[in-house]
């Protein structure tokens, strides 16, 4: 389907650009009415992103190609708000511009130089390409899109925003963090209700995965609505935590809960209690902060609710992909609380490392083009997303039969790590999978081992691994394990309609898994 834009539209959005309107004149009156077109297509663009994200949402088009000073704009925009009693003041927008660009983005709406304004220029860096929360596309890119792909390749960017729309309200002050739990049994029951049907679209079996994430779930049907287990055991034997609807909503013995904003903005809550298994002890609330890293929200309720400390799993009129992303932090933050690896906890964050162990590494006289890997083909990120899922699921399968314990987590600013194994001997493992390898993907990989254990105090005496699907060069392979990182080699194949991997037999049994 024509997405309705074309190159006439760019070349008159720059042409035009500043210059004041003058009534009656026939080539203005042209511009005008063509732009008046790539307006009328940017609110059909609004429009579906909205139906594809947020359900209560709604659009505010602009039609009009001058500015208050009657002067022609530089670009075209429609605002999009994710609920009806969203702040006015910020939107997500999408619109073409005279630089050549489409441009979806959280932006402010009519704040003028303010200090809300002012503080959302420092968020966003005052540039649209370094943005967390804008993405651009080159007029050429766009053009050649069909409307269908455009509205996808937006849909993608916006989900990937952080922080998203409610968590930049907050920074910025245009919602007061004051959230009040929700009492409404229909308010409570729909929100878990649609946080349950967010997680996966698949559900094949008992145990599930949210979809992109190494992170599963088993639910069912309670009292209140939708109960829900997750954990980072593909078996289903074992889970990181419980968030259950509660009968009676608002009720502090409850452990999960929805609050609601100022705005109508609604939230996912648990409250910081991990209940004990196997011989552990429960896990509460200070010990829970030191654990994961996360801090209270400020509610209000009734009653020893409000005396209880409510942590955010996920705001709910986020996209689906963000909700997801974010639920599965949140599981993978309470697997690393109950999973005791090395000697601090995960939330253990607050050293830096000084000095880079190792120095000259010997070798002969080799071609450099020995350090190269054979050429591979480019790999769709979504594939590859999906490979390095698999080989983390098969691997989780065999340390949970083993029960080795295992975790995974991840930090801001895209610290990703990918797993940590309580292996027995000296030091526990800490693993980077690659997939798809190429030579920058084992440089990547050995830069990610060598910054974490510097970076986070618990990992520094972790013995490092590096998972790959290649077989390194050997002058590559003498370097990297110089650097006290052990290579280690995985292979995917398929059996029987079905891809299985298969990890080197000397790995598996540094990982304490009998033969």
């Amino acid at each position: 389907m024509d997405h309705g834009f074309t190159a006439e539209h760019f070349a008159l959005l720059k042409a035009w650009a500043g210059i004041s309107r003058q009534t009656g004149d026939p080539a203005q009156d042209a511009a005008s009415s063509a732009v008046v077109d790539a307006y009328e297509a940017t609110a059909r663009w609004a429009r579906a992103i909205n139906l594809r994200l947020f359900p209560t949402g709604f659009v505010r088009k602009k039609s009009d190609p001058f500015d208050q000073g009657q002067r022609f704009k530089a670009y075209t925009w429609s605002r999009i708000y994710p609920r009806p009693q969203a702040p006015r003041g910020l939107a997500y927008t999408v619109g073409i511009d005279a630089v050549g660009e489409f441009c979806v983005k959280l932006d402010t709406v009519d704040l003028g130089s303010g200090p809300e304004r002012l503080l959302y220029e420092v968020l966003r860096r005052y540039d649209n390409d370094l943005s967390p929360f804008a993405a651009v596309l080159a007029s050429e890119q766009g053009l050649a899109m069909s409307f269908e792909a455009l509205v996808d390749w937006s849909v993608e960017q916006i989900s990937r925003f952080d922080p998203g729309y409610d968590e930049l309200a907050l920074a910025i002050g245009l919602i007061q963090p004051e959230m009040r739990l929700v009492t409404d049994t229909d308010v409570s029951r729909n929100a878990f209700s649609r946080w349950r049907s967010i997680l996966s679209d698949k559900l094949e079996g008992a145990v599930h995965s949210i979809d992109g994430h190494e992170v599963w779930f088993a639910a069912r049907d309670g009292d209140g609505g939708a109960e829900v287990k997750l954990g980072l055991d593909p078996r289903g034997r074992e889970w990181g935590v419980e968030i259950n609807a509660p009968p009676i909503p608002g009720d502090h013995n409850r452990l999960s809960a929805i609050a609601e904003d100022e705005t109508g903005g609604l939230y996912l809550l648990r409250q910081g209690w991990l209940r004990g298994r196997r011989p552990a002890p429960d896990i509460r609330e200070e010990e829970f902060m030191a654990l994961t890293g996360l801090w209270p929200e400020l509610v209000s309720g009734t009653g020893r609710a409000a005396l209880r400390r409510w942590f955010r799993v996920a705001s709910l009129d986020d996209p689906p992909e963000r909700i997801q992303r974010r639920t599965a932090r949140f599981v993978e933050l309470c697997w690393a609380a109950r999973t005791p690896i090395g000697t601090m906890g995960a939330g253990a964050l607050d050293g830096n490392g000084a000095g880079v162990n190792g120095g000259p590494v010997a070798g002969g006289e080799e071609r450099s083009g020995d350090f190269l890997l054979p050429a591979r083909p480019a790999a769709d990120a979504k594939i590859v997303e999906k490979l390095h899922g698999l080989v983390w699921k098969s691997l989780a399968t065999i340390l949970g039969d083993s029960s080795v314990g295992y975790r995974k987590w991840s930090r801001s600013p895209g610290y990703e790590i990918d797993m940590e194994i309580d292996a027995p001997g000296p030091a526990p493992l800490l693993v980077e999978i690659k997939t798809g390898c190429g030579t920058p993907d084992v440089h990547t990989g050995v830069g990610q081992l060598m910054l974490y254990r510097k970076l986070f105090p618990h990992l520094d005496n972790h013995r490092a691994v590096l998972l790959i699907d290649v077989e390194l060069p050997l002058r590559l392979r003498a370097a990297v394990e110089a650097l006290d990182i052990r290579v280690y080699r995985y292979s995917c194949e398929d059996f029987d309609g079905k891809r299985q991997v298969a990890f080197a037999p000397e790995f598996i049994a540094l990982c304490g898994v009998a033969s």
